[in-house]
């Protein structure tokens, strides 16, 4: 008797379950994601910032954010839980400086629906050793509104494109413009046949365009070019660019500047900024692009570093510039001299880990990164198997100037 009545519960309990199941609304793919509260600022201090909102759907928290409101390179996440609430810590930030950030969310297991806070917001940390706010609300920095109203509706890019992240079969690539637009991206294998197209709802970014590049080949070239238009009819087309996808096993790229392999709006002969990569018609010399990849790494790591060097941070920038230039010089002295590579094939490998560093990684860590990235390019320049017209020579020196202002204004901050 006992036995048939837990067999009738159990059939009950069964029954609900199937019909919880088949009654329980499934995410639809594609489906728009709506932020319903916030963000807000749940908790801000000198050196981090919780920030919170929540969604109409269960999905992802990621939080894009930088020191610059149209270049928003660096993310936060949080793991997914399934919850429609969203929580995400981001850790050593500065005291006392002002910091822009969108929040996205995003479904999963293939799911593209997607939402983003409206225009880009912004926070101050608090000084040194002020107690920590809660619950304030950021202060709005560039409304999608306002944006639209720039130079009169001609979008430009203002920043990139950069390979925020790639491995062996997916690449992410992000740019930002003066204006909302389009997000676009062209792609393949062959510079003249970049057939593969891949792109991001209009405007969903606001400013930043980011867009996925999915079913890579591991340790193969890919050629792309960035586009962003406006309704009205404005576009703009970046340079064409390249990358390498990692081998399987090898590391990830993060945050790297592509090469250059054709300007569309670079005059031939036309001097190449810091910043800017050579075009047309130059050879791919892997040691130079190393050298020049570390360099622009060590820009950005000199930049977010604060100002409390003696002025050395600020000559070390200057003299990291100069360097970039002597090699896009040096690269166009190549080209124009049909100068090919001579790299052997063991230096086209990756090269060896920099020495270590002298500044302290603890109380100095962007001076830290930057010196490594120095080192790295000195190592680089080092194994070229040319000398440019002698700007591999003038880069050097710039280099290893550089990393003496680093140490002369890590001791000099040390003194204090």
């Amino acid at each position: 008797m006992q036995s048939t009545k837990n067999l009738f519960l159990l059939a009950i309990a069964m029954t609900l379950v199937v019909a919880y199941a088949v009654a329980a609304p499934a995410p639809q793919a594609g489906q728009d994601i709506r932020i319903t509260n916030g963000p807000i600022l749940a908790e801000v201090n000198g050196n981090a910032v919780v920030i919170a909102w929540s969604t109409d759907v269960p999905s992802s928290s990621r939080v894009w954010y930088a020191t610059d409101k149209n270049n928003l390179t660096h993310v936060a996440e949080a793991p997914e839980n399934g919850s429609n609430t969203h929580r995400v810590r981001i850790d050593n930030l500065r005291p006392d400086t002002t910091y822009y950030f969108q929040v996205e969310s995003a479904q999963s297991r293939g799911n593209r629906g997607q939402g983003e806070s409206e225009g880009v917001l912004s926070f101050r940390t608090l000084s040194s050793g002020a107690q920590t706010v809660h619950n304030q609300k950021p202060v709005v920095a560039a409304t999608d509104a306002a944006a639209g109203m720039q130079e009169n509706g001609k979008v430009r890019i203002t920043n990139g494109p950069i390979i925020e992240e790639a491995d062996g079969n997916h690449a992410r690539i992000a740019w930002t413009t003066n204006i909302q637009g389009s997000t676009r991206v062209t792609y393949g294998t062959d510079m003249g046949n970049m057939s593969k197209l891949a792109e991001a709802p209009w405007g969903v970014g606001g400013l930043t365009h980011r867009v996925e590049l999915k079913n890579l080949q591991p340790g193969t070239t890919y050629y792309f070019q960035a586009e962003t238009g406006q309704a009205a009819g404005s576009e703009v087309e970046s340079d064409i660019f390249s990358f390498r996808t990692p081998n399987n096993g090898e590391a990830a790229i993060r945050q790297q500047h592509p090469q250059m392999v054709r300007s569309e709006g670079q005059a031939s002969g036309q001097q190449v900024g810091a910043g800017q990569q050579v075009g047309a018609g130059a050879v791919d010399h892997p040691r130079m692009r190393e050298a020049l990849q570390a360099l622009q790494q060590a820009r950005a790591d000199l930049q977010q570093a604060p100002p409390q060097f003696a002025g050395h941070r600020q000559k070390a920038i200057e003299l990291v510039d100069h360097a970039i230039q002597e090699i896009n010089a040096g690269m166009q002295f190549a080209a124009q001299q049909g100068i090919t590579s001579r790299d052997s094939a063991a230096n086209q490998q990756s090269y060896a880990q920099p020495m270590a560093s002298g500044v302290n990684n603890t109380s100095y860590p962007m001076m830290a990164d930057a010196q490594r990235a120095l080192d790295q390019a000195r190592s680089a320049l080092q194994q070229a198997a040319h000398n440019f017209g002698g700007h591999r020579t003038n880069a050097l020196q710039d280099v290893n100037q550089a990393l003496q202002e680093i140490n002369l204004g890590v001791q000099a901050a040390g003194q204090r």
